[in-house]
């Protein structure tokens, strides 16, 4: 029923840690939309392990609502400020450290009120692999809207799926998640590429510098395999050397 102390190991650790406050809330919402069963770690390494729901978010409060414990009897354990482990395993396994607050009845039943987690680990497959553009400057896009104007930004990351970029706030019509565009344009290893793209997510404007921009999360729609394949031994290489990097 449960991972591997091994699994654990490769899971949370540094490459796989995600902070951006966006990045969290989605995964948050989407673990508890999906009713997946989590594995749950009370206690410090080689603590009780159990499983659990997660049941809703509290932004508000910063916290989260988890079903009781699975087995009953661990539900004991159980105490404010005790630590807690909990991940996922779906295709792409994610995990996050919390820890209790309180026990409480949530909507009749018992439930477990936890910390809002700071990161996230989340483990990632071959063709989920991203990392960042290597062009000084950042990787230069442009987004072509149908009924809009276009859009200039940059590639925060990629793979070969999609992309994060940061663009200008567009001035007519805002941008909105679940957007087609028409294609996003950049250059990458030397050739330009022209594909159609999926708005996924949108983060608000800010205004960095006094310059209105905002990032996004673009999902690519039917992207040529070569691109995709040169996008992945391009994030592989540049895990291998952060890997090498650490541990010189």
């Amino acid at each position: 029923m449960f991972s591997s102390q091994s699994f654990l190991d490769q899971l949370f650790t540094e490459k796989n840690r995600q902070t951006g406050k966006g990045q969290i809330e989605r995964a948050l919402a989407e673990l508890i939309a999906s009713g997946e069963a989590l594995a749950v770690m009370v206690g410090r390494s080689g603590g009780v392990l159990a499983q659990a729901t997660l049941l809703h978010a509290e932004t508000d409060t910063a916290t989260l609502i988890l079903d009781e414990l699975m087995p009953e009897a661990e539900n004991t354990r159980l105490r404010r400020g005790e630590d807690l482990l909990l991940w996922s395993t779906s295709m792409l396994p994610l995990g996050f450290q919390s820890t209790v607050v309180e026990r409480l009845l949530w909507q009749r039943y018992g439930a477990v009120r936890i910390q809002w987690p700071d990161a996230l680990y989340h483990l990632q497959r071959r063709a989920a692999l991203r990392a960042v553009p290597a062009e000084a400057g950042g990787l230069a896009l442009s987004l072509q809207r149908h009924g809009a104007r276009s859009c200039d930004g940059l590639c925060v990351d990629l793979g070969a799926g999609g992309m994060r970029a940061r663009i200008h706030a567009p001035s007519d019509y805002p941008m909105t998640a679940g957007e087609m565009l028409a294609s996003v344009q950049f250059s990458f290893q030397g050739k330009v590429y022209r594909v159609g793209a999926q708005v996924r997510y949108v983060e608000p404007v800010g205004h960095p510098r006094g310059t209105a921009s905002q990032d996004i999360g673009l999902s690519f729609v039917q992207a040529p395999g070569a691109l995709q394949e040169q996008i992945i031994q391009y994030a592989l290489r540049c895990d291998r050397e952060h890997l090498r990097s650490a541990n010189r």
